[in-house]
């Protein structure tokens, strides 16, 4: 098998190429595997670890080497944080694993191996264990679940499947908001919107809390998924407005037929007015007109729970490296 390993500025310029492996590959997070959120998590708060990406004929895997408090070498995820992201991209994802194997097996740079983003069903998580049961003793740890609305039938469809006292709430929502002047506004033009809603963000409970993308990490992040994304014409946003000012926003991104939500908040005095309900039904709507399919919540929240339809787990598998040789050199 021919495999080369890539820079991370190489697996970024092949995006369309790889794009295609993640629609390729059957059980991953089609959104958050992609160029356009790994590279930029691994960018924002990794920028330090060295890059370990390989492509071969079964597709790619997009790890990185990280190094432990205690000096511990460990392959992981490009993804550094959440774990939203699978780092075998390609129709057999235990394929793409031989190939990680059949190279770390000559490298002695590393003890442990993570590999995130896997399907929680046992069926199809096997074939990718065993594999990579050839390098160590393979562990399954909790993973990450996201909260996902079916678009069809847009706000319509989507409200007739929420209790009736949810229905009511949200009219109730509607009814308080235009009475106070509240409006909302596409945000398509790519200047200053990053700055628009982090004005907002500083005016919500995470601004007060030196959350959210107010912190310089998550900020960092966010400038270049927006740029990221502007460039594609994939980035969505609407910024609810009140009395002349930007008082709440929803931001997310589309590829193929998801959305995915991204970040959401909201001016801290205005709670009573449910502008984070408000602009998620917007975005729902907006969406299914758009001919999106599955509008991805992100991560498992309470709130989430109840306005979602379905969910999505997945795992987490953990390689120790069965007697590493510290004599041979590494590759």
């Amino acid at each position: 098998m021919s495999v080369q390993q890539l820079s991370l500025r190489q697996f970024d310029s092949a995006t369309s190429i790889v794009e295609d492996a993640v629609d390729r590959s059957p059980t991953l997070d089609p959104w958050c595997s992609g160029p356009d959120w790994v590279v930029a998590v691994h960018r924002a708060f990794a920028p330090e670890s060295e890059p370990f990406v390989l492509r071969g004929d079964p597709g790619f895997a997009a790890f990185a080497r990280y190094a432990t408090a205690d000096g511990e070498r460990i392959v992981a995820g490009l993804e550094p944080l959440w774990g939203f992201a699978s780092p075998l991209l390609g129709p057999d994802p235990a394929a793409v694993a031989r190939m990680v194997v059949d190279w770390l097996e000559l490298d002695t740079d590393w003890s442990a191996l993570v590999v995130p983003g896997q399907p929680a069903d046992r069926t199809a998580l096997l074939p990718v264990a065993r594999e990579l049961s050839r390098l160590g003793d393979v562990g399954l740890q909790e993973g990450i679940t996201r909260r996902l609305v079916d678009l069809d039938g847009g706000v319509d469809g989507w409200l007739a499947r929420r209790p009736a006292k949810f229905r009511r709430n949200l009219a109730n929502a509607r009814r308080r908001a235009a009475a106070a002047g509240v409006t909302f506004e596409i945000v398509d033009d790519a200047a200053g919107v990053f700055e628009r809603i982090l004005a907002v963000e500083r005016t919500s409970w995470k601004g007060r809390e030196l959350d959210g993308i107010v912190r310089p990490p998550m900020g960092s992040l966010y400038r270049d998924v927006i740029e990221r994304l502007d460039r594609n014409g994939r980035r969505r946003c609407v910024i609810a407005r009140m009395g002349g000012d930007d008082v709440g926003y929803i931001l997310g991104g589309v590829r193929r037929d998801r959305y995915r939500g991204l970040q959401l908040s909201y001016r801290s005095d205005l709670g009573a007015l449910s502008l984070g309900h408000l602009l998620q039904a917007h975005e729902i709507g907006r969406m299914s007109a758009e001919g999106c399919a599955t509008y991805d919540m992100g991560m498992d929240m309470d709130y989430k729970q109840r306005m979602s339809d379905s969910e999505m787990t997945t795992v987490m598998l953990v390689v120790r490296r069965a007697r590493p040789d510290t004599t041979a050199g590494g590759r």
